[in-house]
């Protein structure tokens, strides 16, 4: 049911649930009361159809910009590291960002920012109060927790917190992964709304995702995931609720992906090390590597090479793919680097592997091709021919006319995910 409220001044809690698939909101059978909750008394889009890929940092970047990658600049979560042994890096840093954010609105018209966990917000100067997705990706002698702190803004924030929302965080409080991570970062949320009323607050729930990744999407654990991200949801709402502001902030809830239900695994570096174009071991010679991105992969050849090098490459790889058995090369479609830049992806690889439905790459080196896999994918690339599809939705709850959101839909169904933050826009300030 639609929200038929006149429309007033308004602030934003905009709360991603990493990989909230959308038949969590049809699904009855879901452990998600306050969600399920929200479907019946906000506007709610059952389809967002995401850029291509549908990962979390492309994603979460489109979200706040309205921009596919090709514009934004940011193609996947991890940097290709052109076959470095060193570990990839992510996305961390806001300035990686080509594109204006939604953050950078609404500080240029004297509003106030806030993130908490958002990815490709480290070193924001648009965000007013910022704890962002930031960790180690290789062995350090500090926690986790000790790891971001520095990064976070203003600098005592985290102490803030934890001296007055969620006690002190450590990686044993403040577990990524943990059933008990939503919960707390509902704490910081309700901490910072009620403190510093920031005009604009990102927030990311991430359970969802590492059970997906891990057991599948039917699997108990997964559906102990959304219990918990349902609760967090929960906490923000009592909060609006007890201190009265239920009608000056508009939550919006949605997914950066959705996830599929893992059958086949390809590994097509595996290929290339058996056809001598890359290294076993990342660091030695090399002429192509794939980087993952969860379903779909790019390929990148080596910048050293001359053009004539690289085409012989390209068509060497090509012919690789081609010579697989009909019933291995009916998990995917090989992409050129002209198709890739038609669909807004990474115009700097030269071929990208797009799976079907529940088939998903890796970037291991050994071993077979194709191997059975049980987990959760995201990650794919939207073709017409390709049965690759995992949308997510979209649930706006607060003091808004169903006739401003249907400016935005394609239909009464679906909503593209760059339309999101033109739609934010209009809610914050009638922008059109």
């Amino acid at each position: 049911m639609f929200c038929l409220c006149a429309s007033a001044r308004q602030r934003v809690i905009l709360v991603t649930i990493d990989g909230f698939r959308n038949d969590i909101m049809t699904d009855a059978s879901q452990p998600a009361p306050f969600l399920h909750e929200l479907i019946q008394n906000s506007i709610c889009v059952p389809n967002v159809i995401g850029v291509n890929p549908t990962m979390t940092y492309p994603s979460h970047t489109t979200l706040v910009t309205g921009s596919t990658p090709l514009e934004h600049g940011i193609h996947c979560n991890r940097q290709f590291q052109f076959n470095s042994a060193e570990p990839a890096l992510y996305h961390w840093y806001a300035d990686s960002i080509r594109t204006k954010t939604l953050w950078q609105t609404v500080k240029e018209r004297g509003g106030i920012t806030a993130s908490v966990f958002w990815p490709v917000t480290t070193g924001s100067k648009w965000i007013d109060y910022n704890l962002p997705e930031y960790f180690p990706t290789k062995r350090v002698n500090v926690s986790g927790m000790d790891y971001i702190r520095p990064v976070c803004t203003p600098k005592d924030i985290m102490a803030e917190l934890e001296r007055e929302a969620t006690g002190h965080l450590s990686d044993t409080t403040l577990r990524a992964g943990s059933f008990q991570y939503d919960a707390k970062v509902a704490s910081m949320v309700n901490y910072i709304t009620n403190r510093y009323k920031p005009d604009f607050m990102t927030v990311h729930l991430v359970t969802t995702d590492y059970k997906q990744h891990d057991t599948g999407i039917y699997s108990f654990a997964t559906k102990q995931s959304f219990a918990a991200a349902d609760h967090a949801i929960g906490l923000i709402l009592e909060n609006l609720e007890y201190t009265h502001q239920k009608d000056s902030v508009t939550l919006i809830v949605t997914g950066d992906h959705g996830f599929t239900q893992g059958r086949y695994r390809l590994h097509p570096n595996a290929l290339l090390v058996s056809n001598g174009l890359l290294s076993e071991q990342p660091g030695g010679d090399w002429q192509a590597c794939f980087n993952s991105l969860g379903a779909a992969a790019y390929m990148y050849v080596n910048p050293s090479m001359s053009a004539k090098q690289k085409a012989s490459c390209i068509e060497k790889v090509r012919k690789i793919f081609s010579e697989q058995p009909d019933s291995v090369k009916s998990l995917y479609t090989i992409l050129s680097s002209k198709e890739i830049t038609d669909i807004k992806g990474d115009p700097t690889a030269a071929l990208c592997i797009a799976p079907i439905d529940g088939v998903g790459c890796s970037n291991n080196r050994k071993g077979d091709f194709v191997t059975p896999f049980k987990g959760g994918f995201h990650g794919y690339v939207y073709l017409p021919d390709t049965n690759a599809f995992d949308p997510t939705s979209l649930i706006i709850h607060g003091n808004i006319d169903k006739d401003v959101v249907s400016r935005y839909v394609s239909d009464a169904n679906t909503i593209k995910q760059t339309s999101i933050a033109p739609l934010i826009q209009h809610i914050l300030y009638g922008d059109k």
